[in-house]
């Protein structure tokens, strides 16, 4: 079962980083500067498991697995680097933070992200303090591009982001809507909150004979993985990705794969994170050569919704959303063409609810180059092949 962790009080900057942490180079370092006459701190190191921070982070509303310590390690294990950052005030309380991720683009251009971050512990001038400490620290390390995607529900976050100059725009670095479905209730009640085909397909697919379980093997969820790439014209995560996150996730039950056999064969599956609370579906897989009976794919959701209920899990999160067909659904009009066929409209079919969250911004953390070069790079971020960058840094 999954025993949420008690969420501990906000530490002060000398519990959480320590001087003896900080050796001094690129890996960590720290610097003040004032805001409002107050005067502030910015640490940084390298990230390393915490389960303390982490437990933290998963009980704030808006917390994500992504501003984890043990996500920040399966990063690090594919050449990223991660920093954690914390930012404190004259008393060395700590009033925010986050997770920093960094790769080199090209020769002496590094780029950073901070997926639904920063955290901010409180609010009031310390929101804004949380943002500059941010800015600051990147254009210490010398990082040409700052991309942000705010937590859910943080309007102050955005606020703060847009007063310190980051500007709308550039390709997201997190999921923009998502659908999120209650799976405290019993299977009727499950059942009964979806579409009449998805019920009737469900119960199909179980009649059908496939066997659902957990299981281990990354490189047998990521042929399934490959097969749906390949059939939808997307590129897929890399199997080092998904050996990655199951090293760092799976040992603290973070992260499983769901696989659903035919007759001994692995046909369809999930990948699965929990963390605070709630179950996401990361990733599908399904193999459509292979000449089994079909529903396959709603037989491991519904496992799926099961496994998230079993495990203590108070929310499923059906993953990534098209923004553009759930504003369209939500301001109840007509959704893009393609929408009846696509993977969005099959995962409206198991009821939730539907939820946009915050959309990506982003800085030249160099206040001149920012000034000079700053409407450039949005017109550059929102062309296709900076699409494609981004894709491709998610997959790792």
């Amino acid at each position: 079962m999954m025993t949420p962790l008690a969420a501990p009080e906000p530490a002060t900057l000398a519990q959480i980083l320590p001087d003896g942490s900080l050796p001094g180079g690129s890996g960590a370092g720290r610097l003040g500067f004032e805001l409002a006459a107050v005067p502030y701190t910015a640490a940084w190191t390298w990230a390393g498991p915490d389960a303390g921070w982490d437990a933290l982070v998963g009980a704030l509303p808006g917390g994500d697995l992504v501003q984890s310590t043990r996500w920040a390690a399966s990063r690090v294990r594919l050449g990223f680097r991660a920093w954690r950052l914390v930012v404190a005030g004259p008393d060395g309380q700590m009033v925010g933070g986050c997770m920093v991720y960094a790769t080199r683009l090209l020769p002496g251009c590094w780029i950073a992200s901070v997926p639904r971050g920063p955290l901010v512990f409180g609010g009031g001038a310390g929101t804004a303090a949380v943002v500059r400490g941010l800015r600051l620290m990147a254009r210490r390390l010398g990082i040409r591009l700052l991309a942000v995607q705010p937590p859910e529900g943080a309007a102050a976050v955005e606020r703060a982001l847009a007063e310190e100059g980051f500007r709308p725009g550039g390709p997201a670095i997190a999921p923009e809507a998502t659908i999120r479905l209650a799976v405290r209730r019993t299977d009727a009640e499950l059942l009964a909150g979806m579409s009449r085909r998805r019920r009737q397909n469900i119960r199909k697919g179980l009649l059908a004979g496939f066997e659902v379980r957990e299981e281990g093997d990354p490189e047998t969820f990521h042929r399934l993985h490959r097969a749906t790439a390949a059939r939808q014209g997307f590129s897929p995560v890399s199997l080092a990705n998904l050996e990655a996150q199951h090293a760092m996730l799976a040992p603290v039950g973070g992260c499983a794969a769901l696989v659903a056999r035919y007759r001994g064969v692995p046909v369809a599956g999930r990948w699965l994170t929990r963390f605070g609370g709630t179950v996401t579906s990361k990733l599908a897989g399904w193999d459509a050569r292979l000449p089994v009976p079909a529903h396959a794919n709603e037989a491991v959701q519904w496992a799926a919704l099961l496994w998230a209920r079993r495990e203590g899990a108070e929310t499923y999160d059906f993953g990534g959303f098209d923004r553009t067909a759930g504003e369209a659904l939500l301001g109840r009009q007509e959704p893009p063409d393609g929408f009846p066929d696509s993977p969005n409209r099959f995962k409206t079919g198991f009821g939730g609810t539907l939820v946009l969250l915050p959309r990506a911004r982003f800085c030249l953390p160099d206040p001149l180059l920012d000034g000079a070069f700053g409407g450039l790079a949005a017109r550059l971020l929102a062309s296709a092949p900076a699409r494609r960058v981004s894709q491709w840094l998610r997959n790792g």
